[in-house]
């Protein structure tokens, strides 16, 4: 039986380097609508940068301090000249952008799992 091509395998999953972050500051874009957000990932990883689209759904100060999950294995892309080095994960609300995070504040850095069954799909 073979697997729906548009579906990813748990070795696909694997490859997602998934992290909690902690938004340690954020400013308005000198050329663009969006925000530059720089995420701490904990003592063991350097901050990362991400370039993200949320004026409509969050003022700077109300991020700062916000937990949120990263994506840090992305290739790198320029929005109007700044580097985003990492993606967060969002959902949708009434067409606005809201955060995805855990549901308890954890240590930023640490890595997001999934779960199927009792079996825990990890990076290591």
């Amino acid at each position: 039986m073979g697997c729906d091509p548009k579906k990813i395998t748990h070795k696909d999953f694997e490859k997602l380097e998934l992290r909690t972050a902690t938004i340690k500051a954020a400013k308005q874009h000198p050329k663009k609508p969006e925000y530059v957000l720089v995420l701490d990932l904990g003592p063991v990883e350097r901050d990362v940068q991400v370039v993200a689209d949320l004026k409509e759904s969050y003022k700077i100060k109300e991020l700062i301090g916000k937990q949120c999950i990263a994506l840090l294995n992305i290739c790198p892309e320029k929005t109007g000249g700044i580097e985003s080095t990492a993606m967060i994960l969002v959902t949708m609300l009434k067409e606005k952008p809201r955060l995805i995070k855990p549901d308890k504040k954890v240590l930023p850095g640490v890595k997001v799992y999934g779960i199927i069954d009792n079996v825990c799909t990890h990076f290591d």
